[in-house]
């Protein structure tokens, strides 16, 4: 008689992994989950995820933006950390390892800000996506108000006057290149 254990010895390279970090799931965009699902299938030991956004969005049979999307979620909720272009790490509360041991240390090592059993999870990731968002804000107005602006427009502004209609007949009405 046959089994599974006489035809493979060797154990496969992911044999323990602790998924309670499931019960504190932010609310995410459902992207967010199928991209996370993805990780997880195609991680390494450690969780240690070698996949870039192009695959990935090949895989899920959706456009990368979407994917992109979806890992930002991910990386706001702490699920998963970039540690490079193409390189993705898993929360070790998530993600498998080759021994209880080994797993555990990586969970015992975590910094506490990244732990996902907390109860303010929730409130975290929303306060992380807001931030975000502010950032993001922050950058398109600067890069807005970073256009060179013409001597004529700088004398009407530090006089507090209007711009005369003559210097905005000679302004480009083309967005000045960045």
């Amino acid at each position: 008689m046959r089994t599974a254990a006489s035809v493979n010895p060797e154990p496969p390279e992911l044999t323990y992994g602790t998924f309670n970090g499931f019960a504190y799931m932010p609310a995410m965009p459902g992207i967010a989950y199928r991209v996370l699902f993805r990780l997880l299938g195609t991680q390494e030991p450690g969780g240690r995820c070698l996949v870039t956004e192009d695959d990935l969005a090949d895989a899920l049979e959706v456009h990368r933006s979407l994917v992109g999307r979806g890992l930002q979620a991910l990386i706001h909720a702490r699920l998963v950390f970039r540690q490079t272009k193409g390189v993705y790490l898993l929360n070790p509360m998530i993600s498998g390892g080759r021994s209880i041991t080994e797993h555990l240390e990586a969970i015992g090592s975590l910094d506490p800000d990244d732990r996902l059993d907390v109860d303010d999870y929730q409130e975290r990731y929303d306060t992380a996506v807001a931030q975000a968002k502010l950032e993001k804000e922050a950058k398109r107005l600067g890069r807005k108000t970073a256009r060179p602006v013409p001597a004529d427009e700088k004398a009407a502004t530090a006089e507090g006057d209007v711009l005369q209609l003559s210097a905005a007949r000679r302004r480009s009405r083309r967005r000045p290149s960045q």
